[in-house]
């Protein structure tokens, strides 16, 4: 069955046609009269042509059908397909009696179609099992078995969340599944029977996922629990001549892959970085006290990125006015001083020789240190994490304010003796920390450079601890009498597989207190005023700098430069 067929049963177009071309040896009447019992309606049961090279996997309800598979055991099923049968019976009973069937589709995007679906499913069978408890054995023969815990893909969330809806004894360690069910649960307790509070419950999941950058494939995606319907009752999609690709919820795709690629990924690829090395540090896990050793993995590339000749020029603008960091140097003294650590002895002779003709004498005998140039090493740390491709103003993002600023604080230290270096980083989970030297301290900035800097793309998410460790590290190799590391973001760390808002906060506190322990001064120059407690938190209260006007970030990038090596 093809996606388009699919789509016509929603319509009753398709529906309509296999029910003409069905014999009456492929009617099932006791399955048809259980259904006609249980939902009080007139419908007829049959199977779907197993022959098919699309046939679906998962039954097809229309107002008048219910069409069940018959071309293959249910995997990790209690029974058999008869027992299936009989659960998808009840189930699609349940919609019958429950559910307003072609519901508008409206703005649902085909993630947030799948997961108001499930939480419908889930309702549905609530109410029936109040209504007839004996059906509660049919379904919990077929709860989905429990995927892979490191597998966070949407069809492995999804079908966890549906264990947990279907069997309240089980348990899960995921913060989304276990948000899922206690949002369901609180609502089932207030109101079983309000389909727009579910339906909201379901879009706000899917926004969570959304922001976790779980990839949805609708070709690959199968209903989890094997003897539900693929949804295509509930919804209207309006022009059936041209489904969405979600319709795809009941047949079988092709083999899943591991993992979606990002828009710009294969771009990304194919600029071919230079992995230059891995990497593994601790990451602190406050609720264990302690840290987790070798826990994050920092892959560190030379990125292959090159900027296009507008991009470039966009990033050599007039020079910042830095200050100077002066040291004592112990080594140059100077002499006829009013105060001083030490006698001048030509100064001294000469005053005696005064006294000694009644002149009066030069008071300055004194000599002390003198000052000099200090050299000062700093590292600039760029968020590249996805939210860094938000609009600033002018038509320009936060990256390219970001870059704009770098390149800026490049062009100012260049040929004053101090070193710099600006490297960005992003992460994909903990087993992927990608950290981008763009460019290296003692390099002069050319245009291969520049042009990395200004082709840097952002993308995942913003694990910052590992990286402050790594960049940590680099940083205290450098040479000088100071050495800074100043991180630009946009907001609060974050990652997708970490749902507890502290952790990853508390995790480059510890981080920042290690390097700073180390004689590195930290400092953070950010973008987002909302992220305050949390930057507060990680960079202490005198350790960050909030940009509200993001036009001003050179300037404000400058002070963290002059706060990082003179302060």
């Amino acid at each position: 069955m093809t996606m388009r067929a699919l789509a016509a049963f929603g319509t009753g177009e398709g529906a309509a046609a296999r029910v003409r071309t069905a014999t009456p040896d492929k009617v099932r009447p006791g399955l048809s009269w259980l259904l006609c019992g249980l939902s009080g309606r007139a419908m007829t049961v049959e199977p779907t042509d197993s022959e098919a090279a699309d046939s679906p996997t998962r039954p097809v309800l229309t107002s008048t059908h219910l069409l069940v598979p018959d071309n293959a055991e249910p995997v990790g099923a209690a029974s058999s397909v008869a027992a299936r049968d009989h659960a998808a019976v009840a189930h699609a009973a349940a919609h019958l009696l429950y559910s307003p069937a072609a519901q508008p589709v409206a703005s649902l995007k085909p993630m947030g179609l799948a997961v108001v679906s499930a939480i419908e499913d889930a309702r549905v069978e609530r109410v029936l099992v109040a209504r007839y408890p004996g059906v509660r054995r049919w379904f919990h023969s077929f709860v989905p078995s429990l995927p892979d815990p490191a597998d966070l893909s949407f069809s492995a969330l999804m079908q966890r969340l549906c264990r947990l809806l279907m069997d309240a004894t089980l348990r899960d360690d995921n913060h989304w599944v276990n948000k899922g069910r206690d949002l369901f649960e609180a609502q089932a307790a207030i109101d079983l029977a309000d389909i727009a509070a579910f339906r909201r419950l379901g879009s706000l999941l899917a926004n969570d996922l959304g922001q976790m950058r779980v990839r949805f494939n609708p070709l690959q995606y199968v209903v989890p629990v094997a003897y539900r319907d693929d949804n295509s009752y509930l919804w209207d999609y309006g022009d059936a001549a041209e489904p969405p690709p979600a319709l795809a919820l009941g047949s079988q795709g092709a083999a899943p892959q591991p993992r979606e690629a990002a828009p710009g990924d294969a771009q990304a690829a194919s600029d071919e970085d230079t992995e230059l090395g891995r990497y593994l540090y601790p990451e602190w896990d406050y609720r264990l006290a302690r840290s987790r050793p070798d826990w994050c993995t920092v892959i560190e590339r030379l990125p292959g990125w090159r900027a296009e000749a507008p991009l470039l020029a966009g990033l050599r603008q007039p020079r910042l006015a830095l200050p100077r960091s002066r040291r004592l140097d112990r080594a140059r003294r100077l002499r006829r001083q009013w105060e001083g650590d030490d006698i001048d002895l030509n100064a001294a002779i000469e005053v005696m020789i005064d006294r000694r003709l009644d002149l009066a004498p030069d008071a300055r005998f004194f000599q002390r240190p003198g000052s000099q140039p200090g050299v000062c090493s700093t590292l600039v740390l760029l968020d590249l994490s996805a939210s860094a491709n938000d609009p600033a103003q002018d038509g320009a993002t936060v990256l390219d304010l970001e870059k704009r600023a770098a390149a800026l604080l490049v062009g100012a230290v260049a040929g004053s003796g101090d070193r710099i270096a600006v490297h960005g980083f992003c992460s994909d989970t903990r087993a992927a920390v990608h950290y981008y030297r763009l460019l290296d301290a003692g390099v002069a900035p050319v245009d291969a450079a520049l042009g990395r800097i200004a082709a840097a793309r952002a993308r995942y998410s913003t694990r910052l601890g590992a990286a402050l460790r790594h960049a940590g590290e680099l940083a205290l190799r450098m040479p000088g009498e100071r050495r800074a590391l100043i991180v630009v973001t946009d907001g609060a760390p974050s990652d997708i597989d970490v749902h507890d808002p502290r952790y990853l906060v508390d995790d480059a506190h510890e981080a920042v207190l290690a390097l700073r322990r180390g004689g590195l001064r930290v400092q953070c120059v950010a973008l987002d005023g909302r992220a305050e407690p949390q930057l507060r938190a990680m960079f202490g209260f005198r350790g960050y700098r909030i940009v509200l006007n993001a036009a001003a970030l050179p300037a404000a990038l400058a002070h963290g430069y002059g706060r990082a090596t003179l302060g």
